[in-house]
């Protein structure tokens, strides 16, 4: 069974679990994934502490009462959509941010959560709008239609003024239905993803957008969290590597803007966590040679990394491992934040 069909599974197996209700092939199959999804994780130990206040040793539960939780479990989370395997950290992040917005009190709606303006009702009409220019790409009809051209800037101001005359559960409902949308159309293969481009800020072929658009969307996520007291998980491993990947492959873009001369030179990344490292020009134009000695090597958390390109970490105060030229090392964490815009 692959990850995703696991995660899957098991999702509809927790409320169950948390009962003591599963057969000795479901448990161990639960309690297996339960050390590698911290998503799943934190809804376990939820439906534990719940049906600790229904169950003791000494008592029976009340009648109905693992049916109705039962019930909760299922209703609490919706599985992510369907997704081929390039849009998996996109359903992912979809799933889980739906989760997080799920019963949020009316005044959460409305506390500040990015931007020092925008708030949670005003994140997600954000979220929605630039997701809709990745639907408009592989032909899903959108609301308010893409105008020829349109980028995220005019895209967010349209989509705002629209959902900011209706409720968030109604921004809500439309923005899961225009990703199950998204995920539908990549999952019957129209189009193929080698065949469309996405204007993201910069035009990334399909596959990088939806990746992109799981970044910010977990970025946002946090923030969301933050700004309502909510707790939150990070990206599977798996997705993690995918969004440090591309953050990798994008920095060339701003150290060749932000970086003193000369720019003929090369920067290894080792982010720990990701099982990788990458070694990056300073100009995209340079080509990687196969061998080649990089002036600075930075190690860090892959967690920390996509958080510093996200802008939400200090790049004087990150915790990095430097060797090499530490100057050049500092501008390229200074520089780095500047790609927070584009994913």
């Amino acid at each position: 069974m692959s990850g995703m069909d696991n995660h899957e599974t098991v999702v509809h197996l927790i409320g169950a679990w948390a009962l003591d209700a599963c057969s000795t092939v479901e448990e161990k199959l639960v309690e297996s994934h339960l050390g590698t999804c911290p998503a799943c994780t934190e809804e376990a130990r939820g439906l534990r502490e719940a049906a600790a206040g229904i169950v003791d040793d000494h008592l029976r539960p009340p009648a109905g009462a693992r049916a109705r939780l039962l019930s909760a479990a299922r209703s609490r989370r919706r599985p992510a959509p369907a997704a081929p395997a390039y849009a998996a950290p996109y359903a992912a992040q979809i799933a889980a941010l739906e989760l997080l917005l799920s019963d949020l009190a009316p005044e959460h709606w409305r506390r500040i959560a990015a931007d020092g303006e925008l708030t949670v009702h005003d994140l997600l009409a954000h979220l929605a709008a630039t997701d809709g220019l990745v639907a408009a790409a592989v032909g899903v009809p959108v609301q308010p239609p893409t105008e020829p051209g349109e980028g995220a800037a005019a895209r967010t101001a349209a989509v705002l003024r629209r959902e900011r005359q209706r409720s968030p559960e109604q921004t809500m409902r439309s923005w899961r239905a225009q990703a199950d949308a998204v995920c539908h159309a990549l999952l019957a293969g129209h189009p193929s993803p080698g065949s469309v481009t996405v204007d993201l800020g910069w035009p990334l072929p399909l596959a990088d957008a939806l990746t992109a658009r799981a970044f910010e969307i977990w970025i946002h996520r946090e923030d969301i969290a933050a700004a309502t007291g909510r707790r939150t998980v990070t990206p599977l491993p798996e997705h993690l590597h995918p969004m440090a990947d591309l953050a990798v492959r994008l920095l060339p873009r701003v150290t060749s803007r932000r970086v003193a001369p000369p720019l003929d030179r090369y920067v290894r990344w080792r982010l720990t966590g990701a099982g990788e490292a990458w070694t990056v020009p300073l100009h995209p134009s340079m080509p990687v040679p196969a061998v080649v000695r990089p002036a600075a090597v930075l190690t860090l958390d892959v967690v920390e990394f996509c958080r510093l390109v996200g802008g939400r970490r200090d790049p004087a105060r990150i915790a990095v491992e430097i060797e090499g030229d530490t100057t050049l090392a500092r501008e390229v964490l200074a520089a780095a934040p500047a790609m927070a815009p584009v994913p």
